[in-house]
């Protein structure tokens, strides 16, 4: 508002202005409410219950006596009490694990918050809830959440595409006529095609800027349809992501995304396990997963690649070019390798830790396609990413008979993906054999479950939760993560779609 023009009429609205007439007109301002709402999870056997916390407030006053009109899908909804001072409370109690939407309204005001429930929560930890906003959670895939160390900025990697799609298209577009088994030129129309073609979320501005979509053609997936490989399968997916970055707003909500991602207009080149290092200056240290298919470097698997961006400026991480069948025609990468003694093998997920006085000292990966373990490798000489890195094998407290990925190590802790559950592990560097490694049992606390799902299948149940990584903001720490919701029911052939989306809950 430009006051040097409004001042006559702002001064109006506040005090009697006379007309030329002589007449004297009173002007009231219309009143301005604002409301907010806390989520606090009561820790009980079974279900926790939500108590939801209203606060009311009329030019910044707490606002008491008045009806607040609740829309709430699921649950049991207990009655409203007044609790006075502008502040109202009440409580839903629910039935089964799943995203629990809590609406408020109160005259031109209106709030939502997403309760997350979960079989297990750690005691003391907060009420996990789905990120607040339009941005993050759209329609769509949003896998690999990263917030970084400040909570400033929450990342994801996004598609417009059903994740069953990725899971099932070779059973989908099923052809006996080649090696691998499907022919994605004869597919559509199929049983359940739609999961391999159909778009579902934004992938254009304000919410998705700049999305690769060369493979989207009249909202349909085409792949790489020109692809052919003889005798082995007609086509290939190119289902299409890119790393989002958003900004944290007032209100808690993340908004004003920039991206993260190759210049690929297919979008298919995607890196994936994001994590960093603050620089203070509006610039990160990064580093990420990827696989390049012109130099694998000793394997053709998933690699640590580093770099550093400037946060809320978009970030090429190199340029992807294609020839007319499709293929790869060059990719130059902006990103370089760390300088790992040895690549082999499945280096994923990567997490950066760095201790108090900012020196990173070592980089924890995973390898969720073989082994299912994770893996440390500790900087031994020199300084990151060029220096001597170390590998050290984890003992069998952390590497058990279960899935173990996506690790965050806080120096003290150490989280992780086990099966279906974020886990931790206290780090006890001073307990017996240890010393100063990672490498022995005595290292380690034993398995504390941070958050759990049980492998929950129903609709709208939470099947999974993971990647954590974890924030201190306004002076309390917070872990945000994914949860793997069932969404969809396809009526043939028994396939279901699994919605991934961004949540938070406060640690003890």
């Amino acid at each position: 508002m430009k006051m040097f023009l409004l001042s006559g009429l702002f001064l109006c609205l506040l005090f009697s202005c006379k007309s030329k007439s002589g007449n004297t007109h009173s002007t009231i301002a219309t009143p301005h409410y604002e409301l907010s709402l806390d989520l606090t999870r009561l820790d009980v056997v079974g279900f926790d219950p939500i108590n939801v916390t209203v606060t009311l407030t009329k030019d910044s006053v707490g606002l008491a006596g008045q009806t607040l009109s609740l829309t709430v899908s699921k649950g049991i909804v207990s009655t409203v009490t007044d609790m006075g001072g502008g502040q109202y409370s009440f409580t839903v109690t629910p039935s089964s694990t799943g995203t629990y939407p809590i609406t408020v309204s109160y005259s031109d005001q209106t709030i939502t918050r997403k309760a997350v429930v979960l079989d297990t929560v750690e005691t003391g930890a907060g009420q996990p809830m789905a990120v607040p906003g339009n941005f993050v959670n759209t329609e769509g895939y949003e896998d690999g959440v990263t917030v970084t160390p400040d909570g400033e900025y929450l990342f994801v990697q996004y598609g417009p595409f059903y994740f069953q799609g990725i899971i099932s298209f070779s059973s989908i577009c099923a052809s006996g006529v080649y090696s691998v088994g499907y022919d994605l030129n004869t597919c559509q129309g199929r049983t359940n095609s739609f999961l391999v073609f159909d778009t579902i979320g934004p992938y254009t501005s304000p919410y998705r800027p700049g999305f690769p979509a060369n493979n989207i053609s009249a909202g349909k997936l085409v792949h790489l349809n020109d692809l052919i490989l003889a005798g082995v399968a007609n086509g290939l997916v190119g289902f299409p992501t890119v790393f989002y970055g958003f900004k944290r707003q007032t209100d808690g909500s993340f908004a004003e995304p920039f991206k993260v991602a190759f210049d690929d207009e297919k979008g298919v080149s995607g890196p994936f396990g994001l994590s960093f290092k603050m620089n203070g200056d509006g610039t990160a240290q990064f580093v990420v997963a990827w696989n390049n298919y012109y130099n694998d470097l000793g394997d053709d698997k998933p690699d640590i690649y580093s770099g550093t961006l400037t946060l809320r400026t978009d970030k090429s991480l190199g340029a992807v070019t294609y020839a007319a069948n499709d293929t790869f025609l060059s990719i130059t990468p902006s990103i370089s390798p760390v300088n790992f003694s040895s690549h082999a093998g499945v280096q994923g997920n990567p997490h950066l830790y760095y201790n108090g006085a900012g020196q990173i000292e070592s980089i924890w990966t995973d390898d969720e396609q073989v082994s299912l373990d994770l893996s440390v490798y500790r900087l031994t000489s020199g300084t990151f990413p060029s220096g001597t890195w170390g590998l050290d094998t984890l003992p069998t407290v952390i590497n058990t008979g279960a899935e173990e990925t996506q690790p965050f190590f806080s120096g003290t802790k150490l989280y992780f993906r086990r099966g279906t559950k974020i886990v931790s592990h206290v780090y006890t560097p001073t307990n017996g054999a240890c010393g100063s490694t990672y490498t022995h049992n005595d290292c380690w606390g034993p398995e504390v479950i941070v958050l759990g799902a049980n492998g929950n299948s129903g609709l709208g149940e939470i099947n999974t939760v993971g990647e954590p990584t974890i924030a201190t903001y306004g002076g309390k720490t917070y872990l945000y993560f994914v949860y793997v919701e069932h969404r969809l029911n396809s009526a043939i052939n028994g396939l279901i779609d699994w919605n991934l989306d961004a949540a938070f809950v406060e640690l003890p």
